[in-house]
């Protein structure tokens, strides 16, 4: 298993399967994963504390990025023991799918419900937003500096992940300035919660239907790559 795993490996020169890059991969998205939970506990208590449903819905926004980084490290892990990458990663989807598309029907819903009739919403939530920015930020840093052979289709798509998130928790920290400015208003929270729940609604629908699947197989610019198989 071993021996398939190293002769299919451009990147490995040592011959030891100790030096493989793969290992740096799971690495990699492990920390994205961590850095990401603990965005959405910050954001989710931050939310309920503020009263702001739209720092709740970028909490779980954050935590559908969080559950892909942590099915790639396991279907990083597993591929490597001859198991269908595939089959691994499309189940994985469909369960996370499954369960953000539920709560992110709650999420729209409570935003619909806040538009109709605001709540107040203190002025921290802008601060915890900041905060989640910055460490949004921060994951997209971390991530280009992935190594090369590592910037495969997973890579692709984590970034556009990340810079949805990024765009998401701009826009949460615009609403929240325009409401903490106005000291009303507060329907623009229901807005943004209404908005980013269908956003999630429409990526775990996606998910769950079986697009952007994507694949551990390392693509390089002259076709070679690293493929996980017994």
């Amino acid at each position: 298993m071993e021996q398939h795993h190293l002769a299919a490996c451009p990147s490995l020169t040592s011959g030891i399967l100790a030096d493989c890059s793969c290992d740096y991969e799971q690495k990699h998205y492990l920390n994205l994963a961590k850095i990401s939970f603990w965005i959405f506990l910050l954001e989710l208590v931050g939310g309920r504390v503020s009263g702001s449903m739209a720092l709740v819905a970028d909490a779980f926004h954050v935590l559908m990025d969080g559950t892909e980084n942590m099915i790639s490290v396991f279907v990083s892990r597993l591929s490597r023991k001859g198991a269908d990458e595939k089959k691994i990663r499309s189940t994985g989807a469909k369960v996370s799918a499954g369960l953000l598309f539920f709560i992110a029907c709650m999420i729209a819903y409570e935003g619909y419900e806040r538009i109709i009739t605001p709540h107040h919403v203190e002025w921290y939530m802008v601060v915890v937003a900041t905060i989640g920015l910055g460490a949004n930020l921060w994951q997209r840093k971390l991530h280009q500096g992935a190594l090369h052979e590592h910037r495969n289709i997973t890579h692709f798509w984590q970034d556009l992940h990340l810079l949805s998130d990024i765009t998401t928790s701009g826009i949460v920290i615009l609403g929240g300035l325009i409401m903490l400015i106005s000291g009303k208003w507060y329907w623009i929270d229901g807005v943004l919660s209404l908005g980013i729940g269908l956003l999630i609604m429409t990526f775990a629908g996606a998910k769950g239907l079986g697009f952007e699947l994507h694949s551990h197989t390392h693509h390089h610019e002259h076709g070679k790559g690293c493929h996980h198989h017994q």
